[in-house]
């Protein structure tokens, strides 16, 4: 990894809008949590899980070389995704036996964990992210292989870790307001992920490493995951839709259906999503792009009744002009013809 490859990857956080809000969104929320009581209790218990799965999710998409999501609710839910929640565990366990052995041996045992633990984790990390099996991200050989194929490069990662560990201490010592630490803490945390994420990327790890077992899932569990992801599609084009840009929360949108593994499912459900929303606009104007798939697909009974919903709601909802004809077309073969005689002229 080039220096200049190594400096972008650190600055990612800073760089990205959406990591950028991310990170303070958490921070924020874990500060107060820090004020204790009942509330701050209750806040923790929510927040901490949510944080490891952002945090997973984030190095996913850097081990893919694409832009991180923005964080949606379904962050906050305990079902669903829980392999993105898994590194929990590994930190538990490594902290419990750092501290067992620090008052059973001294200083130097627990330290010699540390080490070890800051060389296994960032690949164990990395497994996870691409496989989303906390089984596989557990099994040696298979850490030992992210390894070996990354090669030299890899022990960037470890020295981050431990580079963060050493400023932690040395910056807890210092007189740095204690929000400012907990900020530059946060910073490095993501900035890591992100780095790891880097570090993968070049060797096309997901051809490599094939676990079919592990990652198995039942048709039900696929809809669900594409249903998150959709989720996430959708909350971010309410954030563009309700700063006045209806145009580019579509525009995600339409992107989004382009790779949607069901775009037939994908379609209806944005529209039955979007009409929730208290400004039916943006769903009136997905529903014209709808309305015109639908009359290619000759899927004329889908049609009419998209018509009939869209009209429900406004009116003098009409179709795009182009679509127009064919749309009177399809009201006469379903026998609508109320609705074809409104298009008619």
């Amino acid at each position: 990894m080039k220096a200049t490859d190594l400096l972008r990857e650190l600055g990612y956080p800073a760089r990205d809008p959406a990591v950028l809000m991310a990170m303070l969104l958490f921070f924020v929320l874990l500060e107060f949590a820090a004020f204790g009581g009942l509330f701050g209790l209750f806040l923790g218990f929510l927040v901490a899980p949510a944080l490891f799965r952002y945090l997973t999710l984030l190095l996913e998409a850097r081990t893919q070389g694409r832009a991180a999501e923005p964080p949606g609710i379904e962050l906050f839910q305990w079902l669903g995704s829980g392999w993105s929640m898994f590194p929990l565990v590994p930190l538990a366990a490594v902290v419990g036996l750092h501290l067992y052995l620090h008052g059973r041996f001294g200083l130097a045992a627990a330290l010699a964990v540390d080490a070890v633990s800051a060389v296994i984790l960032p690949a164990s990390l990395g497994v996870l992210a691409i496989t989303h099996s906390p089984l596989e991200s557990l099994r040696p050989a298979t850490i030992v292989r992210i390894i070996g194929r990354c090669g030299a490069t890899y022990w960037i990662a470890p020295a981050c870790l431990a580079a963060v560990a050493v400023s932690w201490v040395w910056l807890a010592a210092s007189s740095l307001p204690g929000a400012l630490l907990h900020l530059a803490l946060f910073y490095a945390v993501f900035a890591f992920h992100a780095l790891l994420g880097g570090i993968l990327r070049p060797y096309d790890l997901y051809d490599e490493i094939d676990v079919p077992a592990a990652v198995e899932r039942d048709a039900v569990e696929l809809a669900a995951d594409v249903d998150r992801q959709r989720t996430r599609v959708l909350n971010h084009a309410y954030g563009f839709a309700s700063r006045d840009n209806r145009g580019g929360g579509l525009a995600h949108i339409y992107a989004w259906l382009e790779r949607d593994p069901d775009p037939v499912r994908g379609w209806q459900w944005f529209f039955e999503q979007m009409l929730k929303w208290e400004n039916k606009d943006p769903a009136l104007v997905f529903a014209q792009q709808y309305l015109g798939r639908l009359l290619q697909a000759q899927m004329e009974v889908e049609a009419v009744k998209l018509m009939m919903r869209c009209r429900l709601v406004n009116p003098a909802f009409a179709p795009l002009p182009a679509d127009r004809e064919l749309t009177r077309q399809a009201a006469l073969n379903c026998h609508n013809e109320d609705l074809a005689s409104s298009l008619s002229g």
